[in-house]
């Protein structure tokens, strides 16, 4: 039973590198965390400009 689970892990990761989509996820996701992360610190500094 353990070998058919690792069996279809293997054969799922072995398709989403084949074909590259991995690829195209992990820069979706990077770009969303990089937005993110520009949105936070806008908001800090208009923030810290309210608190003066």
């Amino acid at each position: 039973m353990f070998n058919l689970l690792q069996t279809q892990v293997t054969n799922n990761e072995g398709i989403m590198v084949q074909n590259g989509k991995i690829y195209l996820v992990m820069t979706i996701v990077s770009i969303i965390l990089i937005g993110l992360f520009i949105y936070v610190a806008s908001i800090d500094k208009k923030v810290s400009q309210l608190e003066k």
